[in-house]
């Protein structure tokens, strides 16, 4: 997931920066603000994926075995 990101992430940097205008200091506000909305649906997804990693993994039966043969 976070290679996925990653990529993610490059390609919109990469996509905002290979159009050259003549005045460096004229901003496509549509382009960046769709930028913003893609950068931060991967920060509200990454962040329920964190919240649900736990809850979504397998236990292990050993692990929950709390009795010991000493």
């Amino acid at each position: 997931m976070g290679q996925f990101s990653t990529l993610v992430l490059l390609a919109v940097l990469f996509a905002f920066f290979t159009e050259t205008e003549a005045n460096p200091f004229v901003y496509n506000y549509e382009r960046l603000r769709i930028g913003g909305v893609i950068i931060a649906c991967l920060l509200v997804v990454g962040g329920l994926a964190v919240l649900f990693q736990k809850r979504c993994t397998r236990k292990n039966k050993k692990s929950d075995d709390n009795t010991s043969e000493i």
